[in-house]
């Protein structure tokens, strides 16, 4: 969920030295691309297909090196790579479109929302995530 991998783009950017705008949009892009192609445009089935592939994990580095530089492209990577570690619980199609998988239809958010909102432990989870990210914020050195 969207909670953990802010928890976890915050941690990264307290300490691994990432700067704070690339490795959170790093950790929300591969989600916000897919569930939207899936869920809003209804245009892909999975809301786990080009984002969460080492594809996309290539060609959005290099473009944000291209268009940013060599240093947003590194903290860009490490909160697309935090991203994808994260989700390695469920199925992540990391060689598509190079190797083949089943991609089952995907939940609609009402779905999704109410299977998070039935299982504890990913709550407590991704609070957890959230509220450990956070903390590092606070105590952030300038």
């Amino acid at each position: 969920m969207l909670i953990g991998h802010v928890g976890m783009a915050l941690l990264q950017h307290r300490f691994l030295d990432a700067e704070l705008v690339p490795v959170m949009a790093g950790g929300l892009f591969p989600d916000t691309l897919d569930k939207t192609l899936c869920q809003v445009l209804q245009v892909t089935r999975s809301g786990r297909m080009w984002g969460h592939t080492v594809l996309g994990i290539v060609v959005s580095t290099m473009l944000v090196g291209v268009l940013v530089g060599r240093r947003a492209a590194r903290d860009w990577l490490l909160g697309y790579l935090g991203h994808l570690l994260a989700d390695s619980e469920g199925p992540v199609p990391w060689w598509y479109p190079f190797k083949t998988y089943t991609f089952e239809q995907s939940l609609s958010f009402v779905e999704i929302f109410h299977h998070f909102a039935e299982n504890q432990t990913d709550i407590i989870l991704e609070f957890t995530l959230l509220a450990l990210g956070l903390l590092a914020l606070a105590t952030e050195r300038s």
